[in-house]
């Protein structure tokens, strides 16, 4: 007779097959100079694994429920449709300070969704420290997604994470997989085998970008400032006898 623990442990690891053994993944950010920016996320996975969340309506529900509750998200799409046996979600978002988007791991609007997207959007970290600000997304995709220890390595091969960052200014400092235009571009590669496993973080640091305007005020600034202390030198010279 089996037992109800080795029943709880197939069923781990049916769902857990059933959600990695081919999801494929892709997130890209463009970052703006001014802190506002956009992304481009697309998740394929097998559409039986829908079925668990009340199929193709399920999940979009579920997500534009998500990106509602989640004010630093100013505007945002979500598509989630069914080619063959592969289920394809696509969300794109703006925002309009990247800074504000730090808090989104621990919100209460993250906390709804299933522990596998609880997975796939990690947890981020962020620090200011003079003109540079360093950022950290650590995620434990396998922590997320119980009995994905036992799937075998041939149902993951072939299947990859991908994340790509678009900087205004190059990094000075990242454990990128590889860069592009001349640093500015950051991509990271992870075989879904290594994900699992995990955790695995992305990691950068690099220059705040000072916008025109701001070296504008300041150039200005600088000039009646000197402007002024010439007109207060002058005055204090004294008058010719």
């Amino acid at each position: 007779m089996i037992s109800m623990g080795g029943i709880r442990r197939f069923l781990a690891i049916s769902a857990a097959g059933l959600l990695t053994s081919c999801i494929d993944g892709r997130e890209e950010i463009w970052l703006e100079a001014n802190g506002s920016g956009r992304t481009d996320v697309t998740y394929s996975l097998p559409a039986a694994a829908a079925r668990l969340q009340g199929g193709e309506s399920g999940i979009q529900g579920m997500i534009e429920e998500f990106l509602k509750n989640t004010p630093e998200i100013s505007s945002s799409s979500c598509a989630v449709t069914t080619e063959g046996d592969r289920l394809k979600i696509r969300v794109q978002t703006s925002f309009a300070s990247a800074l504000d988007l730090k808090d989104i791991s621990a919100s209460q609007a993250i906390k709804k969704l299933p522990p596998a997207a609880n997975g796939l959007t990690g947890e981020i970290h962020t620090k200011v420290h003079g003109l540079s600000v360093d950022f950290a997304r650590t995620l434990r995709l396998g922590d997320a997604l119980p009995g994905s220890q036992f799937i075998p390595a041939s149902q993951l091969a072939g299947r990859n994470l991908t994340y790509i960052i678009h900087l205004p200014k190059a990094a000075t400092d990242s454990n990128a997989t590889r860069t592009e235009d001349s640093g500015r571009t950051l991509i990271w590669d992870f075989p879904l085998s290594e994900a699992l496993q995990g955790p695995i973080t992305t990691r950068l640091t690099a220059p705040i970008p000072i916008p025109n305007w701001a070296i504008a005020t300041v150039s200005i600034l600088g000039l009646a400032l000197l402007i002024l202390a010439v007109r207060k030198f002058i005055r204090r010279q004294p008058s010719p006898a």
